[in-house]
């Protein structure tokens, strides 16, 4: 901070009388470390891989910890944005729950200042302790009563679950267990007494209807099935149709059918987006694996897009692109009776057609009228970085055989010799799979290629990078 005085303690200071705001939609739009607060919302939350090399799970503890900070520093940018004070959102985001963490002002305000200056690469910090944000002075058996007694009781009072492990023997002057530290150990599982009213509180269904203030301020994204292909001489094959719509506008900037949904896929879809109709400022999708992996959330990071995730179980959060279905499957599917799409090409090269054709040019009562094309000629583009190729790879795990190859997709795939026995981290380009990168501590060490046994048999073991350097 270079000594320059807390900024949010004098604006705090001036408004202590004022009451905290909180973003007006922050009941349907939701950013991924909000409040979690059950083991099984926990469970629900765990980061799933995208394919069989599970490249989400296999981020070191520093790409870990950044998500983290900036998730926060999103919360408060966009509580600053519907015209809360900058001292109020930090003080409001100091009450959050950010994945099991809290966090105060002051550290709030050091991380929102260093993503100002720096962006996503300044909030990487340095290694922590490996039992950093646990109670230590709470040992398990102690830990299992606390949660036994406040989920068998959730109305007992602090005081009163206290009182009970007193007289049960777990608690006294020799275990060292504060107050205060059984407290944060109920906010970090999600069963302090404020956050079960709020639960009991929570009501369902739909809120007023909302919309984005401009083009490319909210785009969202989700998947649907797509209709069977009839190949020649073989099975049907399905389809699933991956899409993206700008709330605003209800233009679609990309929507491709894919023969499968995974990870790959979704990176391709926003890509072509991307570069389509521009970097929005937000994306908003719900909770499938797809959308909820690291290698998404890095992508987004990099790019200052903010990710949001709907609520569980509410649909209805989402109607604008699950109305876009509705027009799809009631406008588009039934030409494909008639006269069916002989392969995935020509499918998507037909939907193209009508999305570019028939519903960008058709009015949309919700917009007055307009058209979604109409709509959108306002907005000024944000466009790709030169080297954005590289933020859509895909980081995986691996560690060197002695051989010095590596085993990824059940191919063996050859690496600088003097990596044996070391844990590198290979980038893959999600579009060109045989195109990977070996880095070791963040450091780029050369290229990988296809291990071919048959040709390594007339390279002598004594001269193992001869066939590398030719």
């Amino acid at each position: 901070m270079g000594g320059e005085p807390l900024r949010f303690l004098s604006l705090l200071s001036a408004h202590s009388g004022e009451r905290l705001k909180t973003p007006e939609k922050s009941g349907i739009w939701q950013l991924p470390s909000l409040p979690h607060t059950t083991k099984r919302s926990l469970r629900s939350a765990e980061w799933s891989s995208a394919s069989s090399v599970k490249p989400n799970e296999e981020l070191t503890g520093k790409n870990r910890r950044a998500l983290v900070r900036h998730s926060a520093v999103s919360w408060i940018i966009q509580c600053q944005n519907q015209g809360g004070r900058l001292g109020e959102c930090f003080q409001k985001a100091a009450q959050l729950d950010w994945q099991g963490q809290f966090f105060s002002p002051r550290t709030l305000e050091e991380w929102y200042y260093a993503h100002r200056q720096g962006g996503f690469a300044r909030l990487e910090g340095s290694e922590r302790r490996v039992d950093a944000g646990t109670q230590r002075a709470i040992s398990p058996q102690l830990a299992r009563a606390i949660l036994e007694l406040r989920q068998t009781e959730p109305r007992l009072t602090l005081n009163a679950i206290l009182e009970r492990l007193q007289t049960q023997g777990l608690l006294g002057p020799e275990t060292g267990c504060s107050r205060s530290t059984i407290y944060r150990f109920l906010q970090r599982q999600g069963l302090d007494r404020q956050r079960l009213r709020a639960l009991e509180n929570e009501v369902g269904g739909p809120t007023k209807a909302w919309e984005s203030q401009a083009p490319n301020a909210l785009w969202m994204s989700d998947c649907m099935d797509g209709p069977s292909l009839k190949l020649t001489g073989a099975k049907a094959e399905r389809s699933w149709l991956i899409a993206t719509l700008d709330d605003h506008s209800r233009l679609i900037p990309h929507a491709q059918f894919y023969c499968q949904t995974k990870i790959t896929q979704l990176l391709d879809c926003l890509r072509q987006a991307f570069e389509r109709r521009g970097v929005p400022e937000a994306l908003y999708t719900d909770h499938g694996k797809i959308f909820t992996g690291h290698q998404l959330k890095l992508v987004c990071a990099n790019l200052n897009i903010r990710l949001l995730h709907a609520r569980p179980y509410a649909a209805w959060s989402k109607g604008k692109i699950e109305r876009f279905f509705r027009t799809l499957q009631e406008g588009f599917f039934p030409q494909l009776r008639f006269e069916p799409a002989p392969d995935l090409a020509s499918l998507n090269q037909r939907l193209w057609h009508w999305i570019e054709h028939h519903y960008h040019d058709r009015p949309h009562a919700a917009l007055q009228g307009q058209t979604p094309r109409e709509r959108f000629r306002s907005v000024q583009m944000r466009p790709l970085p030169e080297n954005s190729r590289r933020l859509f790879c895909e980081r995986i795990t691996r560690r060197v055989r002695l051989d010095a190859t590596v085993s990824l997709g059940a191919q063996l795939w050859e690496v600088p010799v003097h990596l044996r026995g070391r844990a590198v981290q290979l980038h893959r380009d999600p579009f060109n799979p045989e195109q990977i990168e070996v880095y070791y501590q963040g450091s780029f060490c050369g290229p990988a290629t296809r291990c071919d046994k048959m040709l390594n048999n007339y390279f002598s073991s004594n001269n193992y990078e001869a066939r590398r350097r030719s």
